[in-house]
């Protein structure tokens, strides 16, 4: 299954294919971070407001309930859980007798997230790459530290990876090759980490690939040795991915002259 050159993959398409990370919740008609690390949490005159950064290292600020800011978790991983709760108006600009309030999205609890609870291996103060169920009982992690170091790992969730590479983690450029394909209807993105004579692949995309010409969304893993294809692992479960053109530039990811089809 070769890419279409020359022709327009559909954005919709690419969209899923390149996807968000699916770590969002809706509430109040708001659509909200579930994880982050907490880096702070300060109070302020209507609530608790903490400061994160997601799995994309992007900084966020969420309201919380006061009591959060006593002994929050800080520089950890954690899961983020709403409810809708009433606070005062910042019409009210600090006046007490002010008695004007909205409905906002509060966080009410924070659950500190291992790799374990998180069903993968990236751990805290990590990105999450790529990183899905693959396999029996098992998982594949891809994940890149704040500079840049980026990591795949394989296993059983809640004990230490069965095969990590390269270890140690460097930076993605030299780590891996990764590409994109456009295909009718969609398009692709994969990531291909190399050990000996063994490659380890982890690929996202969409196409018309259904009975019928429907689309349909791939993931997973594959195992090569000596360039062929020995073992494929399709996810299983929710599938987190940053593979796409953005991050391959961010990274400094490039081809290489390598390729990949994404199987059948």
């Amino acid at each position: 299954m070769r890419g279409i050159t020359g022709g327009l993959a559909l954005a919709a398409g690419l969209s899923l294919a390149w996807g968000a990370t699916g770590d969002e919740v809706k509430i109040g008609g708001q659509v909200k971070q579930s994880h982050g690390v907490l880096q702070a949490a300060e109070a302020g005159d209507i609530a608790c407001y903490l400061t994160l950064v997601d799995d994309r290292g992007r900084e966020f600020t969420e309201q919380a309930e006061f009591e959060l800011c006593e002994a929050p978790p800080l520089r950890k991983r954690v899961r983020l859980h709403y409810r809708l709760g009433q606070v005062a108006s910042p019409r009210c600009e600090g006046d007490p007798d002010c008695k004007l309030t909205e409905t906002v999205p509060l966080v009410v609890r924070l659950e500190t997230a291992t790799a374990a609870s998180s069903g993968g291996f990236c751990g805290a103060g990590e990105s999450v790459v790529f990183q899905c169920a693959a396999g029996k009982g098992k998982a594949v992690s891809v994940c890149a530290t704040a500079d840049g170091r980026t990591q795949y790992r394989f296993g059983r969730p809640g004990a230490a990876p069965e095969l990590a590479l390269p270890a140690p983690p460097v930076a993605a450029a030299r780590a891996a090759r990764g590409g994109t394909e456009s295909y009718a209807g969609g398009g692709a993105a994969w990531l291909r980490f190399r050990s000996g004579n063994h490659a380890y692949v982890v690929y996202t995309g969409i196409g018309n690939w259904g009975p019928r010409g429907e689309k349909v969304e791939k993931q997973g893993l594959v195992v090569e040795k000596d360039g062929a294809r020995i073992a494929h692992l399709p996810c299983s479960g929710p599938v987190r991915s940053e593979l796409g053109p953005d991050w391959f530039e961010r990274a400094g990811v490039e081809r290489g002259g390598e390729e990949f089809e994404i199987p059948e």
